[in-house]
């Protein structure tokens, strides 16, 4: 590897690090022990039924074993004689201890039941170092989901089933494509230039989740993670949580973990889930059977409707017309299925989980779908007493049949909504192909598709490896290395047009003499990005006293990232070739490579005391090769401490402990950087080729170097209680959360006199407050029944400071005004606005007409209006904050009944407060196809309405509040029948009814700008997310 990619510094931890694992792995020494056998069964306390997974472990040694799916466990241990204590640990259940003496009889049978943890205070947490912690201990706020509560109401994939179960999270679907990208927000914005989206770790495999596609439409990576194969998932919401992770951890951190295996029979799972999907809601389009503007009203005046002036003057001509909906010709009811088979088992030495799954579903928009097959395979081997070995491998091939996305000219969704509704887009001609869409040069919505073929194939392997050894009494040395290796490919196919189609790029048609060196398109893309990381943690548990205990640990991280990309295109095709080698046209090809490592090291100390008090504090020093060297090497604090006052003498003696059953008050700062803020080259100048005189050249780029540019740094100060009352069956968890970044990396516009028109620099800061509340409540709970309710409260307040006067815009496909004002939350719309009288009415034109608010603009965000002697506005056109696309606040509530066998469940989200930029509505009423145009021919409104709101950027800021019953699911668990094990059938609908003000759009959760931070809730050429029914079968054997 080339010398640019090591920061150098943790060499020497590295070596020392290294050196003491010999040291410790050599020098390892063993008492005398006899060999025992411990024996037993693990229940649950409520149902009585066996419990398997439950993990069991022989305390101040370092044997430990699971039990299997009959809930037994046998645990051999070499140990010398004498007191010891059996601990049981389950996944949202209660830590259970139980004493054993090993004397002369070497078989012991203990058995234990275990009830479930409502409170989770014993919910063992990996919080990224090589041993778990309780929650208890923990200073700041940890989220976790099960496997089982992920995959209720059938999601279908990992970001979409997390919606609504994580406090401070904001997890919002871009679009509704089968595999469409998602956006996870933590505590609000991380950066303004980069993604705000957290770190994703898979059993310890650092996995990229980057909205990267090889066509123009982005997909979610995490669609390739099957959904059946997860144990759990743990979601850090700030710095505090994730400083222990590295600065890529500085948006909070997701992990993963997937499904081990356990001693015992083998237990095959099956499940099986049948998916309907359908457009939850159509936009109403104009039915008018008139258009205006007739044979005198110039050229197009037929086949277009003329909404807007021509030559100044508002064409007063009808002509009737039969108008239809291209709803009817786009959307689909779709389907879909989800086969999982897994198969898990092993013996005491040697476990293992392996899984297949397929995954095939169809899209609303018509022919579109996506594929996914994966197989899994994870094993755990016991290779001494003091040494265990895991791995886990999965590959995921997917496929996806894609059509157009976004601000372009051949999209599906889009299109609907610039070309009038009055044409048969179905006629033929006698050749049977199809008809123009008027004179402008349109691309017929059935053309798109029926014709055009768009494409995204991906193979992925993710893979891990890890060795854990425990030389010594309390001592652990835990290795771990990680792949995540893809290659995508992408094609795109346009075929020559048999009529009409403008030549200009984004529709690639011949025009009207169908030029045969412009009609038609092909184009190829390749990417591949390869993903490394391997980490070294040391974790010695010291007892200071009988009271008093010390963790402390110290690790090294190298983590390594390249990608690669090729693409080849070309115009005007042969009849019948779809390949670029067949375009009469070449188009300038695309080679782009990047790669960058960070590398860093930390040390962390923990105290506990009594069991109650926890103290932790940690160093870490990071550095990444896309900064300079003197900017390169970071370094970041964090510190914690929680304090469960229930488990104190002092609340003993108050006298509430009979309704009271849980206080915990804690406290957590952390430090982090964005050590990607950047791309890998941007520091530096970088050049592009050119021809001039018929050699070739090298131009500059406009943006100047800066070596000197820093990581963005982050601080975060939580404070937070968890309080849990009458028996556990209440409970609240607050969080208040201080979130500031300072040194943004940011583009500077300096002057032209440089040579260059801008400066990457560190200037302007951010800042994140917000309040979390998690409630949970079990108000029935008994043998036959039990109904458990959760409500989530997220609310997040975020504004930049420091960032330049005036108005930063920001580009993005909608040409909405998204900018960025110091003082101002992030990402506003600012544009401009409808004129006003004094009492806020809209001030008319003498025809009747809105019109656009005019004066002096003498401040950014408070212009002064300004009034002719007639009372109407003059002046130039003003601007002002006309949008906030970041809500109010964001929660959920979900209740689950249960009454024996049958469980029901219903889950609502909402989002209050924020606006969305309509753009597609917009442009829908500029070519007579919406409603407000009916209105106009209809004679509703005046003449001309439409056009004198058009170019107000107002009109398209639009309410974006919503509340959407999410899920609704079915169960009855049959238990054990016969050959099956257990068997549980199931039915489940999602996103069934949305309440919501947005006349502008399907939806108002949509976000056409990806994983932008600052560019949302735009509503542009997006694929609407579908109503979906589910039925699923699981089977256990």
């Amino acid at each position: 590897m080339r010398k640019i990619y090591s920061s150098g510094w943790p060499k020497d931890v590295l070596a020392f690090g290294f050196m003491l694992f010999l040291v410790i792995l050599c020098g390892q020494l063993n008492a005398q022990t006899r060999r025992y056998v411990i024996s037993g069964k693990v229940t649950d306390a409520k149902t009585r039924e066996t419990l398997p997974g439950v993990a069991v472990r022989l305390s101040s040694t370092t044997a430990g074993i699971s039990t299997n799916a009959s809930g037994d466990y046998s645990l051999p241990a070499d140990v010398a004689p004498g007191q010891y204590t059996l601990t049981f640990t389950y996944i949202g259940y209660k830590a259970v201890s139980r004493t054993v003496q090993l004397a002369e009889n070497t078989s012991v049978t203990v058995n234990a039941e275990i009830g479930q943890d409502a409170v989770g205070l014993d919910e063992v947490i990996i919080t990224g170092t090589s041993e778990g912690t309780t929650r208890r201990q923990l200073g700041n706020y940890v989220g976790s989901v099960s496997g089982e509560e992920l995959n209720k109401g059938a999601a279908g994939n990992v970001l979409t089933g997390l919606q609504g179960k994580v406090a401070g999270a904001q997890i919002t679907q871009n679009q509704g494509d089968p595999a469409g990208g998602m956006s996870v927000r933590l505590r609000g914005v991380s950066s303004v230039n980069s993604s705000s989206d957290p770190l994703y770790i898979i059993d310890g495999v650092i996995a990229n989740n980057a909205t990267s596609s090889v066509t123009d439409n982005q997909q979610n990576r995490l669609v390739d993670i099957n959904p059946a194969d997860i144990d759990r998932i743990e979601v850090l919401n700030g710095a505090a949580a994730a400083a222990i992770y590295g600065s890529r951890a500085n948006a909070g951190v997701v992990q993963i973990f997937t499904k081990r295996g356990t001693s015992g029979d083998p237990v095959v799972s099956f499940s099986s889930t049948y998916t309907n999907s359908n457009l939850r809601k159509k936009m109403p389009v104009n039915m008018a059977p008139l258009k205006f503007g007739g044979p005198t009203d110039g050229p197009g005046a037929l086949t277009q409707d003329i909404i807007s002036l021509v030559g100044g003057v508002l064409p007063t001509n009808t002509t009737p017309v039969t108008r239809y909906d291209y709803q009817d010709y786009i959307f689909r009811n779709a389907s879909g299925v989800d086969n999982n088979l897994s198969i898990s088992g092993g013996s005491e030495k040697t476990k293992f989980y392996t899984s297949a799954s397929y995954f095939t579903n169809q899209g609303i928009v018509k022919n579109t779908d996506f594929t996914r097959f994966g197989l899994r395979a994870n094993v755990d081997q016991t290779l001494a007493k003091w040494a265990t070995f895991r791995a886990g491998l999965n590959f995921v091939r997917s496929n996806a049949n894609e059509k157009p996305y976004g601000n372009g000219l051949i999209v599906p969704v889009g299109i609907q909504w610039i070309i009038a509704n009055f044409h048969d887009i179905q006629k033929r001609d006698v050749l049977g192909n199809l008809q123009a869409v008027g004179e402008r040069g349109r691309v017929n919505p059935v053309s798109i598709i029926e014709d055009i073929l768009q494409a995204q194939r991906t193979n992925r392997v993710l893979a891990n490896a890890g060795l854990k050894l425990f030389p010594i009494k309390n001592l652990t040395v835990d290795y771990n290395i990680g792949i995540d290796n893809s290659e995508q490919e992408g094609t795109l196919f346009v075929p020559p047009y048999t009529y009409n189609v403008s030549t200009a790029d984004g529709s690639y048609g011949g025009g009207p003499t169908l030029d045969p060196a412009q009609n038609g398109f092909a184009g190829k893309r390749n990417a591949s990005q390869y993903l490394f990381n391997n980490d070294l943690n040391i974790t010695y548990d010291f007892p200071i006293t009988s009271k008093i205990s010390s963790t402390s640990q110290i690790g090294y991280s190298y983590q390594y990232q390249n990608g690669s990309s090729t693409s080849a295109a070309g115009r005007g095709l042969a009849p019948f070739v779809q390949t670029v080698g067949g375009a009469s046209t070449p188009a300038v090809g695309g080679d782009g490579r990047s790669e960058f490592s960070v590398e860093g090291a930390y040390f962390q100390q923990n105290f506990k005391v009594n069991n109650n008090f926890f103290l932790t504090g940690a160093v870490r020093m990071d550095g990444s090769s896309v900064f300079g060297e003197d900017q390169r090497n970071q370094t970041y604090l964090k510190g914690s401490g929680s304090y469960v006052v229930s488990s104190t003498k002092f609340w003993e003696g108050l006298g509430v402990s009979s309704w009271w059953d849980v206080m915990k008050i804690r406290a957590a700062y952390g430090e982090s950087g964005n050590l990607t803020g950047i791309g890998a080259y941007e520091r530096l100048n970088s050049y592009s080729t050119a021809s001039y005189l018929g050699r070739t050249s090298f131009s500059s780029s406009t943006q100047q170097a800066n070596e000197d540019v820093m990581p963005e740094r982050q601080n975060e100060l939580e404070i937070g209680t968890d309080l849990f009352f009458l028996k556990n069956r209440f409970g609240v968890t607050f969080n208040y959360y201080n979130k500031k970044v300072s040194d943004l990396l940011l583009s500077r516009q300096i002057a032209p006199t440089t040579g260059f028109t801008s400066k990457l620099d560190n200037f302007g800061s951010l800042e994140n407050k917000g309040i979390e509340f998690l409630v949970t409540a079990a108000p029935v709970r008994n043998s036959n029944f039990s109904w458990d309710a959760t409500i989530i409260f997220n609310r997040n307040r975020n504004k930049a400071t420091n960032v330049g006067a005036g108005v930063t815009a920001f580009a993005n496909n909608s040409s909405g005004p998204v900018s960025l004002i110091s003082g101002q939350p992030i990402g506003l719309y600012y544009g401009s606005y409808f004129a006003r009288d004094a009492q806020g009415n809209l001030l008319l034109t003498p025809a009747g007409l809105p019109q656009t608010e005019r004066g002096v603009q003498t401040d950014p965000t408070n212009p002064t209006a300004q009034r002719d002697a007639a009372g109407q506005p003059t002046g130039t056109v003003l601007r002002k904050v006309i949008g906030n696309p970041n809500p109010d606040w964001n929660g959920s509530l979900v209740n689950e009944i249960s009454y024996k066998k049958l469980s029901f469940r219903v889950q609502l989200d909402t989002e209050q407060g924020g606006q969305r930029w309509a753009a597609d509505w917009r442009t829908s009423q500029g070519v007579g196809a919406g409603k407000v145009a009916e209105a106009e021919h209809l004679g509703k409104v005046p003449r001309g309405f439409v056009n004198a709101n058009y170019n107000i950027e107002e009109w398209r800021s639009q309410p974006g509040h919503w509340v959407k019953l999410r899920d609704v699911s079915l169960s009855y668990r049959f238990g054990t029948i016969k050959y099956l094990r257990d068997l549980t059938l199931s039915v489940s609908g999602r996103n069934l009814i949305s309440w919501d003000d947005f006349v502008g759009g399907y939806d108002p959760e949509v976000n056409s700008g990806g994983q932008s931070s600052i560019v949302r809730g735009i509503d542009f050429g997006a694929v609407p997310v579908p109503r979906s029914f589910n039925f699923g079968l699981q089977a256990k054997f």
